[in-house]
């Protein structure tokens, strides 16, 4: 090959990965999440969300308008859900829009309501992923978390209809401490279905503060054993790490000048009344669609009373005083939304975070992806619970609690 010639590169990365990075560069919304409405007719016992009734919905003619702005903004990705994203009458035209407006559309659902004829119109729609909640490979186990007779094997037949059309399904199950063990059997179920399966180890606080859910967390003994379960993907990350630098083949993990949280800067959430969130779990209000057009709300301009998105995506590391010292950051995903909800404040430590961070880097270590004499704690750690619940209590921000009762759409 002479010289002059591009040499071509030596490793080829995903198209998806570079698309994205451009994305985040021109501040394109790369993904929005379109929250349709609050109700639900699972009570899960973990569930972030509240679940209201209908007032305050937007409407179909206002969805219509707002996706028209979030296409016109570039957006690539659209996550559209609940509650239960088809207690919606108008839900099926709500996909249909979507469907005409373009975007690579992701679906999170419990499946409860997916009959044939639906999974025939979803099937049509070509998305590029429906997610639906599955808490255990059996019945009882998951309907302890659903809270709903029937719920499982409504689930797995959606499951079943969708790959039967060649729809790209994930099960999702956050784990907790009632079924900290049912990672393999999940695991098993969507071989057997031919889906795919991802796990969520940490439980977060309900919106507004809520946090009834903290006390279903994983114990110590189940956080080691989830971490240890982990594939090499836990740590191919890691692999050539320095602890001493903080550094892989030269790139420092988690540098000081990098946002510790994604909210607000790949994309936004909005939820069912039209308030634009930095994302579907950090529920501070950055904007109303009901008032200014999504790019007014994405451009950063802030609502008398409300703080900018510049603000929150400004958040680094650096900003974080413990954080910045922590010698385990380079293990941490920590989440603003964590952080505001269990401690009162975005700015502080996710102590959740915390003892997630000390569990992934002991199983890295017993891997020998980390030296063995790195054993640092967190300075947070005099703090951390190790069963997760931190001796946290919270006031909810806006005072708002689940009904007693959830009101079922036919």
């Amino acid at each position: 090959m002479s010289d002059s010639m591009p040499r071509p590169p030596t490793t080829t990365r995903p198209a998806s990965e570079l698309l994205g990075e451009r994305t985040t560069r021109a501040r394109v919304p790369k993904v929005v999440t379109l929250q349709v409405t609050d109700r639900c007719n699972y009570d899960c016992a973990h569930c972030f969300q509240e679940h209201d009734e209908a007032d305050g919905e937007l409407t179909f003619a206002e969805i219509e308008r707002i996706l028209g702005e979030v296409a016109a903004a570039g957006t690539l990705y659209l996550v559209l859900m609940g509650g239960e994203f088809f207690m919606r009458r108008d839900a099926d035209d709500i996909l249909a829009l979507a469907h005409r407006l373009g975007f690579a559309l992701r679906l999170k659902t419990t499946g409860h309501h997916v009959t044939d004829r639906r999974a025939d119109f979803i099937a049509s729609l070509r998305p590029i992923e429906v997610d639906l909640s599955l808490y255990a490979a059996t019945r009882h186990l998951h309907e302890q978390v659903t809270r709903q007779e029937g719920s499982w094997e409504r689930t797995v037949a959606a499951a079943r209809r969708l790959t039967a059309r060649g729809v790209p399904v994930v099960l999702r199950s956050p784990l907790m401490k009632v079924n900290a063990d049912a990672f393999e059997g999940v695991t098993r179920l969507a071989t057997e279905l031919g889906c795919q399966r991802s796990f969520d180890p940490k439980i977060i606080a309900r919106q507004g503060g809520d946090l009834a859910p903290v006390s279903l967390r994983m114990d110590a003994d189940d956080v080691r054993r989830f971490y240890a379960a982990q594939g090499p993907e836990l740590d191919a990350p890691f692999r050539g790490y320095d602890p001493a630098t903080r550094s892989n083949q030269g790139q420092e993990r988690r540098p000081l000048t990098h946002t510790p949280c994604g909210a607000g800067i790949a994309g936004v959430a909005i939820s069912p009344e039209g308030k634009v969130w930095p994302c579907s779990t950090l529920t501070v209000a950055v904007g109303d669609l009901r008032k200014q057009s999504f790019q007014e709300v994405w451009g950063g301009r802030a609502r008398p009373g409300a703080p900018a998105l510049e603000t929150i995506r400004d958040i680094t590391w650096a900003d974080l005083s413990e954080c910045a010292a922590c010698e385990l950051r380079p293990f941490c995903l920590r989440c603003h939304a964590a952080a505001l909800d269990e401690h009162g404040d975005m700015r502080g430590p996710s102590l959740e975070a915390c003892r997630h961070a000390v569990a992934t880097r002991d199983e890295l270590r017993a891997r020998g992806a980390v030296p063995a004499d790195h054993t640092v704690m967190p300075p947070t750690w005099d703090r951390v619970d190790p069963d997760g619940q931190h001796g946290a209590r919270a006031p909810a921000r806006d005072g708002k609690r689940r009904p007693a009762a959830l009101r079922v759409l036919p």
